[in-house]
């Protein structure tokens, strides 16, 4: 489960961090685990609400793509995902819930 949290923080961070920035505002990542449905959810936002995750039809970009692949690998591991506006702010939010195993 670290290693897909991990994964799921990286990839839309980066993202945030590569594409969503803009000067003067904040990019923000929140971390939060469910212990009664033994789920972590992971949530990353950015400002620019206009710019989403491109995401190819059928899920899988073209092998000469150059981009595309990061949402997939964030799908991969987690129970499910998402992008939506941001909540209280400019720009949009991608979330990811990944199941904890063992857990209830």
């Amino acid at each position: 489960m670290h290693d897909a949290v991990e994964l799921i923080v990286a990839e839309p961070a980066d993202n945030a961090v590569s594409h969503g920035r803009v000067p003067g505002r904040d990019a923000r990542l929140r971390l939060a685990r469910f212990g009664a449905t033994g789920r972590v959810r992971v949530e990353v936002s950015d400002a620019r609400g206009e710019r989403h995750p491109a995401t190819a039809p059928g899920g899988l970009p073209e092998d000469e793509d150059e981009g595309g692949r990061g949402l997939v690998l964030v799908a991969a591991p987690a129970e499910e995902w998402g992008v939506a506006p941001r909540p209280g702010a400019p720009g949009k939010t991608v979330r990811a819930v990944v199941a904890v195993p063992g857990a209830p």
